[in-house]
């Protein structure tokens, strides 16, 4: 039923910090498994929220039982990420709205500027502009850092 559709547009509205956030999901097809308060998103996913944007093949959004607020959306498939400056691509990611926390892990790129950091996981506090990068023990974190000759 819900194959042939090609846009699907929904606004989830919920509270976090006492204000009320909006998120713009489309995608080419939804599954909504009420029972479990899920709504899974497939093919050429694309979500914007504010000043964050995340694509992926594939996007399942957790909500509460009353279906007022976002407890977690998970990414994976080709997923790639935009807030200002900063882009982050890697195989899976998970964003915690109420707490404003996003996780990419597997393969991750983080692009800044001209800068690049590879890792394999990325963790960001959204809320107080602050990450931390980790690697596995057979690879380390990786980073190349451009600066400006002030000559």
């Amino acid at each position: 039923m819900l194959k042939d559709i090609l846009f699907i547009l929904l606004f989830f509205l919920f509270s976090t910090n006492s204000y009320t956030k909006e998120l713009t999901i489309t995608s080419d097809n939804l599954e909504i498994i009420r029972t479990e308060n899920t709504s899974i998103f497939s093919g050429n996913v694309y979500v914007i929220e504010e000043n964050l944007e995340i694509w992926s093949e594939e996007l399942i959004v957790y909500s509460t039982k009353d279906e007022k607020q976002i407890r977690e959306i998970t990414a994976q498939y080709d997923v790639k990420i935009l807030r200002q400056e900063l882009s982050i691509e890697g195989e899976r990611a998970k964003y915690d709205p109420i707490n404003n926390l996003l996780q990419v892990f597997g393969g991750v790129r983080v692009l800044q500027n001209e800068n690049i950091i590879l890792c394999d996981e990325i963790i960001l506090d959204l809320e107080n502009s602050s990450s931390i990068m980790k690697s596995k023990a057979l690879n380390r974190v990786e980073a190349l850092i451009i600066t400006e000759d002030i000559n």
